[in-house]
């Protein structure tokens, strides 16, 4: 949570006002020393505009569940969908255009070019 209010660059207090929950009980939770209900936690997810659990999760909960390069990898599969959707939305909006060339990916979903 803290660091949703770093990034968004406000204190304690104007998340308190905007969540409509006291700054001591902002600071308790930042600090590790309460935990929010579910109804004050998404008091608080509102005021960022991001989901509840995201408030529970660092980055560091990412990687140690999926491992280190999870971020890579999922990035990569990403970037193989949009291409393959984007490549059929070409294809479907004129069908006149050419097909394009077949495209391959390896092992880890890397795209390789040219086999």
């Amino acid at each position: 949570m803290k660091r949703y209010r770093i990034h968004f660059g406000i204190s304690q207090a104007e998340l308190a006002e905007r969540a409509e929950l006291s700054v001591g009980y902002i600071g308790e939770v930042e600090m590790g020393r309460k935990f929010p209900s579910p109804e004050k936690l998404e008091a608080i997810a509102k005021v960022f505009e991001v989901r509840a659990f995201r408030l529970l999760m660092g980055p560091e909960d990412v990687t140690d569940a999926m491992g280190p390069d999870a971020v890579y990898e999922t990035a990569e599969k990403l970037k193989k969908i949009l291409s393959d959707e984007i490549d059929e939305f070409v294809r479907d909006a004129d069908p006149n255009k050419p097909k394009p060339l077949p495209v391959f990916y390896d092992e880890r979903g890397k795209r390789i070019r040219g086999r």
